[in-house]
């Protein structure tokens, strides 16, 4: 055995027409993956057999063996078989511990195994030579028996003789004009034949397909030719039939188009006919009806004329009444109104002067009340007007004073030059606020001698005082 390409060695067989069933060897039980549905150097594994099966950790071999999936394991102790998990005593795919002293002896697959090979030189009934393709596709179901019962050299050598015996008796009994009609026969019974062969090894037919058929090229030809041959007549009948039934259809279609073209110009003519009986009777219709509208008109005319005269009158009739009844009318309501005017204005006047006459005594008691009150009163609120003039000023303070805008000095900060930051402006504004209340302080005091009152220096300011006030305070 050679090493071809490190996961298998090189079986010493030679491979054969078609498919070549063989037995594999190969390093390593995890190798068995890569061979899957494969055909490593044209050969097709059933068995494969592992030189070593232990998992190592660290470069130490330990007991745990990992069976890959899609085969069935044959486990010896010994050289003695192990019965495993599976219906036919093989371990299951997965992980197992076994003992140093045992080893997987073979793995079988599990697929579905497709064995393709020909069979040649067959004779037919007529004793022409053919060549079959087959197709067999089996399964490996008990290991065991298949193994020791059989192996894969030995199932490929009897499939083939077993096919091939097969397949030369069909031929033998098939004339070669019907050696294509075997595509898609059915082969249950020759499936059913070779299961019965097969089943005591474990191996089970599941299709049998008859792949490809060959005969000699001039035959072929020849057959070919027949066969156009019959496609061409077969074509050229129907092309006659097709012509045939073309020329009908266009007899009968042009008969179709006289028959209707006939019944069209008869019906039209007799529509003609109908439309010009129609139309003098329309006419005479016409002409009757114009005649009783003219006379209607005429009558309505002379109806709508006589209307028209009599309404005339009667209404000429009742604009003289209505203009007569009119000017009446209006003279007496001129006069009418007239005499309400003056009525109206000679009121008016009388009660104007009685009311003028009553508010100018209402008003000297008024003013005569307001004297009064205002002198009982005049020291009692007193004190009153000061404190409202002490808040108006307050109230003056306090905006001037919450005004982020401006800045107050007083005269003595003024006049030493202490004002915030020394400015200018301040001191300008200082001194106008002063020049201000100088002005209206001599303002107050004119007032005050025009009213004959008297006054009084309250908060720096020039306050006013009532006589009364001052004649109590003195």
């Amino acid at each position: 055995m050679g090493n071809s390409l490190k996961t298998w060695y090189t079986p010493d067989i030679e491979r054969k027409d078609g498919t070549t069933l063989v037995e594999l060897w190969i390093p390593h039980i995890r190798d068995a993956h890569a061979l899957v549905g494969l055909q490593p150097e044209g050969f097709t594994p059933i068995t494969i057999v592992p030189e070593s099966a232990a998992s190592g950790l660290c470069g130490i071999s330990c007991c745990c063996v990992a069976i890959p999936a899609g085969f069935r394991a044959i486990v010896s102790r010994f050289g003695a078989d192990q019965v495993g998990q599976e219906e036919d005593a093989t371990y299951s795919p997965g992980c197992h511990c076994l003992a140093p002293w045992s080893r997987v002896n073979r793995l079988v697959s599990k697929q579905l195994i497709v064995f393709d090979t020909p069979v040649k030189d067959c004779k037919t009934e007529d004793n022409i030579t053919v060549n079959i393709d087959v197709l067999i596709v089996l399964e490996i179901e008990k290991a065991h028996d298949f193994i020791y019962g059989l192996g894969p050299e030995k199932l490929d050598f009897m499939l083939r003789a077993s096919q091939e015996e097969v397949m030369r008796k069909m031929i033998s009994e098939t004339t070669v004009e019907k050696i294509y009609d075997l595509h898609g026969n059915d082969t249950q019974a020759l499936v059913d034949d070779m299961n019965k062969k097969f089943a005591s090894y474990g191996v089970r037919i599941h299709h049998f397909t008859i792949k490809n058929v060959g005969i000699p090229q001039d035959m072929a030809g020849d057959m070919e030719d027949r066969t156009l041959y019959e496609s061409m007549t077969q074509e050229k009948l129907q092309q006659q039939e097709s012509n045939r039934l073309r020329l009908n259809q266009a007899e009968g279609r042009q008969k179709l188009k006289e028959e209707c073209d006939n019944v069209y110009m008869a019906g039209v003519e007799q529509a003609t006919n109908t439309q010009m009986k129609l139309q003098m009777e329309v006419n005479e219709v016409l002409a009757m009806t114009d005649k009783e509208i003219a006379t209607v008109y005429a009558q309505i005319g002379a109806e709508v004329q006589d209307s028209i005269a009599t309404s005339d009158k009667r209404v000429a009739e009742t604009n003289a009444q209505a203009l007569a009844l009119s000017s009446k009318q209006q003279a007496e309501t001129e006069a009418e109104v007239e005499r309400s005017e003056v009525m109206a204005r000679s009121y008016s006047l009388q009660k104007l002067s009685a009311a003028k006459c009553e508010a100018a005594g209402l008003l000297s008691i008024g003013r005569q009340g307001i004297a009064e009150a205002e002198g009982d009163a005049s020291e009692s609120f007193a004190a009153k007007r000061e404190q409202e003039q002490e808040q108006a000023r307050l109230s003056i303070l306090s905006k001037l004073a919450d005004n982020p805008h401006i800045q107050i000095s007083t005269t003595l900060e003024n006049t030493m030059g202490l004002a915030a930051d020394n400015s200018l402006v301040n001191q300008v504004a200082q001194q106008g606020v002063e020049a201000m209340r100088m002005k209206l302080a001599e303002m107050t005091a004119a007032s005050i001698k025009k009213l004959n009152m008297s006054d009084k220096v309250c908060g720096g300011l020039v306050r006013p005082m009532p006589q009364q006030q001052s004649m109590s305070g003195t």
